[in-house]
């Protein structure tokens, strides 16, 4: 049995018992598999379910004024759930890491692409050039595919290779560097490589 996110446990942690007044809610670590309670909650702007069991993005739409999604460590393993996002053209910072999609090569720029307000995604600002990158490139043929699977060793972007004037994106290759302790994100020139904290 799925557990879910219920008014007790906002409440329990927000302070607040009226779930349309929440603005802010940390229920960080608590195995939270259904957050059908957020269509409940239209004016919270502030989200943080990392470390729990969620699956889809389906809910969050119902959260208009949501500004800041922090989800790392949930089941996310579909990209094409990001168009439940794209309604909310106040989402500025947005936390997917460690979730299946975050290994799928075309990860960054798709989220990009579908939602262009962002300013940061996993804690990396989004570049104009980046923006300007995604914006170009199609992603329909990736996401027809069958997904990706990257293994530690190559979980980088990929590379971008030009294909009828549209820019596609193709699987990394294995490089002799050990991305045990790193983590890379693709720029439109070049891969950037920092320490994970």
């Amino acid at each position: 049995m799925s557990k879910k996110m219920t008014a007790e446990l906002v409440a329990a942690k927000s302070k607040c018992d009226n779930l349309s007044m929440v603005r802010n809610l940390n229920l960080w670590g608590n195995d939270i598999e259904d957050v059908s309670i957020l269509r409940e909650m239209p004016n919270v702007e502030v989200l943080s379910l990392s470390v729990n069991q969620i699956a889809s993005l389906k809910e969050f739409g119902n959260c208009p004024r949501l500004q800041e999604l922090y989800l790392r460590k949930n089941n996310i393993t579909d990209l094409s759930e990001i168009r439940f996002l794209a309604p909310l053209q106040g989402l500025k910072v947005l936390w997917l890491w460690d979730n299946p999609i975050a290994e799928k090569d075309i990860y960054r720029p798709y989220i990009i692409k579908n939602l262009p307000n962002l300013v940061k995604l996993d804690n990396t600002q989004v570049t104009p050039e980046e923006k300007q990158a995604a914006q170009r490139t199609d992603f329909s043929a990736e996401i027809a595919a069958p997904a990706y699977n990257a293994t530690p060793s190559t979980r980088d972007r990929g590379t971008s290779e030009r294909n009828g004037g549209a820019e596609r994106y193709a699987p990394p290759q294995p490089v002799p560097v050990s991305y045990t302790h790193l983590r890379a994100h693709e720029t439109p020139e070049h891969l950037v490589c920092r320490l994970l904290l």
